[in-house]
C-alpha cells in the first residue's frame, strides 16, 4: 500500500513539473532558467567540451567548422590575415583597437571590411591639452578602400607578426570636438604583446556558455540561428607605442591597449539588443575584459570575458553578476553600479561611477 502511495505521489509530482509554465523573460527579453534548464546545461556542456577537445587535436591543414568549441583556423597566420569575405551582403572581417593611460590619452579605431570595397571605419583620439578628435564623417562610418587590407581613407592596420605585432597609422583630417574644426593629424604606432590571444570560439568558459544557452527555449530554428549568427572573434591585450602629430605638433604616447579581430558569414547589428563591457588594467598588471552580451535570438544573457594575471596566465570568466537589465534598460543610465565576477581563482567586486 505504501509503495502505491509513493508511486502515485511521484507521478503527481512529475505531472505537476511537466505542466509547470516556463518563467516569463525579464522585460520580455532576458530569458530565465526553465524546468529543463539543468538537462540542457548538461547536454551543451558535454557538446562544447567535446568540440574543444576535437579542436585541440585538429591538424594544421584540416578544414574546421568554426564555433562553439571549434577553432576557425589552426594556423595563427591564417587567423590574422585579411579574410575572404562570404557572398552575403553583410559579410564581415573587422579589426579594432582601443586603449588609454592614466595621463588621459585615449585612442579607439576600427576597420570593418564589407563587400564592394566598403570599410566601416572610424577614429577617436583624445590628447591632453588638445582635446577630443573624431573622424570627420561621423556619425557616418562608411569609407572606401581596397579588398586586400584593413584600411581606407588614411586609416590602416597592418599585421607585422601574427599575434605579436601590428602597425597602426592614420594620415588625414580629424574633427576637433570642442570647436568642430578640421585638423591635420598624422599618427604612427606599433601595437605589441607577449600575451596569448583569447579566442571566443574555443577559450570561453564551458560553464558560462552552457548556462547562457540552457536558459533559452530550444527549437530547430534556434539552432539554425546559432549557426547563422556565429562570428569568429578573438582578443588580445598589449600596448600601443607611437607618436601623433596634430597640426604639426608631435605628441608621443604609450598606452595599455586591447585589440580584436572578428570575421564570419555576416554581421547583423540589429540582432543585438544590448551589451556592456568593462576593460581594465590594474596597478599590479592584471588585465580584464568582462561583461554581458544580449542577443535574444541566440543568447539573451551571455556572461563572457577573460582575465590576464600579472604573470601572463589567462582565465575565462566563469561567472559575471552584471545584471544588464538593471542598468539603464529604460534609457536612463544610473550614476553608479557594481557587480561581481569570477575567472579561475580570480574573483572581485567592481564598482563603476558614471
Amino acid at each position: 500500500m505504501f509503495s502505491v502511495i509513493l508511486t502515485v505521489g511521484f507521478i503527481a509530482l512529475v505531472i505537476r513539473w511537466i505542466l509547470k509554465p516556463e518563467p516569463s523573460p525579464i522585460f520580455g527579453i532576458y530569458s530565465q532558467p526553465g524546468k529543463f534548464y539543468y538537462l540542457k546545461f548538461a547536454a551543451f556542456y558535454l557538446l562544447f567540451t567535446l568540440r574543444k577537445w576535437q579542436s585541440k587535436r585538429a591538424r594544421v591543414d584540416e578544414n574546421l567548422k568554426a564555433g562553439y568549441g571549434m577553432k576557425s583556423r589552426v594556423n595563427i597566420r591564417d587567423m590574422e590575415s585579411v579574410q575572404v569575405l562570404s557572398d552575403h551582403p553583410k559579410a564581415i572581417d573587422a579589426v579594432y583597437f582601443q586603449g588609454g593611460n592614466k595621463d588621459g590619452v585615449y585612442f579607439v579605431a576600427a576597420t570593418a571590411r564589407r563587400p564592394h570595397h566598403v570599410i566601416n571605419g572610424f577614429v577617436f583620439l583624445k590628447v591632453p591639452g588638445e582635446g577630443l578628435f573624431t573622424s570627420p564623417k561621423l556619425p557616418d562610418s562608411t569609407l572606401f578602400g581596397t579588398e586586400d587590407e584593413f584600411g581606407a581613407e588614411g586609416l590602416k592596420f597592418e599585421p607585422l607578426d601574427p599575434m605579436r605585432k601590428w602597425k597602426i597609422s592614420y594620415k588625414g583630417q580629424l574633427r576637433r570636438n570642442e570647436t568642430d574644426e578640421l585638423v591635420d593629424v598624422e599618427l604612427e604606432a606599433i601595437w605589441s604583446t607577449n600575451l596569448k590571444q583569447f579566442d571566443f570560439d574555443t577559450d570561453m568558459s564551458s560553464t558560462a556558455i552552457s548556462r547562457a544557452f540552457a536558459r533559452e527555449p530550444w527549437s530547430r530554428e534556434y539552432f539554425q540561428m546559432l549557426q547563422e549568427a556565429h562570428q569568429t572573434h578573438y582578443e588580445q591585450m598589449g600596448r600601443t607605442n607611437g607618436t601623433v602629430k596634430i597640426d604639426g605638433k608631435s605628441y608621443p604616447f604609450n598606452i595599455d591597449s586591447m585589440r580584436d579581430h572578428s570575421y564570419g558569414h555576416k554581421r547583423e547589428w540589429k540582432l543585438l539588443h544590448r551589451y556592456g563591457f568593462h576593460t581594465m588594467t590594474l596597478e599590479d598588471g592584471t588585465r580584464i575584459n568582462v561583461g554581458i552580451v544580449s542577443q535574444p535570438c541566440t543568447s539573451s544573457v551571455l556572461e563572457l570575458g577573460y582575465v590576464y594575471l600579472a604573470d601572463g596566465r589567462l582565465f575565462p570568466v566563469d561567472e559575471c553578476g552584471f545584471n544588464i537589465w538593471d542598468i539603464g534598460e529604460n534609457g536612463s543610465p544610473p550614476k553608479d553600479y557594481h557587480f561581481t565576477f569570477k575567472a579561475g581563482d580570480f574573483s572581485t567586486t567592481t564598482k563603476k561611477c558614471m
